[in-house]
């Protein structure tokens, strides 16, 4: 498994979960489970309907939101992309016998202002001015759970996952793009192997 695919997986796996874990932090409309897809893949996520040119073009315009799944939360058309921003490495012995790999990843975090819909038609509340920035806010602070609670590593099917010792979040940048009602944030993190033999 690569370091993006790892990502992926690791807010994918544990996103509904983090949603139980954090209770009344979420509000209820806000209890979604977006699209989360890594940028190299060409796959058009849960659009399978009219999927469009794939993974480079991820729909997020539809004003509505689907049924909710089993877990109590709903599926939305809202984004989030994982990517490899870059690759740091060092051998801290005399003898190069082992390496230690840091990787900066990216997580873009992408939510609509819009007034939401479910697909039997019932409106969404609270609705107006203030639902792309509330959605991006929660939507973020799931994100932020999941990795905080991971940052010692993450267990996957009962062995560590790549074996990454260190998980850990870093800055965050607003992208938003109010032309075309876009909320969005940029979120970097630290993947960090350690002692790896070479």
């Amino acid at each position: 498994m690569d370091e993006t695919t790892f990502l992926v997986s690791l807010l994918a796996d544990n996103w509904n979960a983090a949603i139980t874990a954090l209770g009344s932090d979420i509000p209820a409309v806000h209890r979604v489970r977006p699209q989360i897809m890594d940028i190299r893949s060409m796959d058009s996520t849960r659009n399978t309907t009219n999927p469009g040119r794939g993974g480079n073009r991820a729909r997020i315009s539809r004003a509505k939101d689907q049924d909710t799944n089993s877990d109590g939360v709903i599926d939305t058309a809202d984004l989030i992309v994982c990517m490899e921003e870059s690759q740091t490495i060092e051998y801290p012995t005399f003898d190069y016998s082992v390496r230690n790999e840091s990787y900066t990843m990216g997580i873009r975090i992408r939510t609509k202002q819009d007034d939401r819909r479910k697909s039997d038609g019932t409106r969404l509340a609270p609705s107006g001015d203030t639902f792309g920035r509330d959605r991006i806010e929660n939507l973020y602070k799931i994100v932020r759970y999941i990795l905080e609670n991971n940052r010692r590593g993450w267990i996957q099917s009962g062995s560590v996952t790549e074996n990454f010792k260190h998980i850990e979040m870093g800055s965050r940048v607003e992208q938003n793009d109010k032309k075309s009602r876009i909320f969005g944030y940029k979120v970097s993190v630290m993947l960090k192997r350690f002692s790896v033999s070479l």
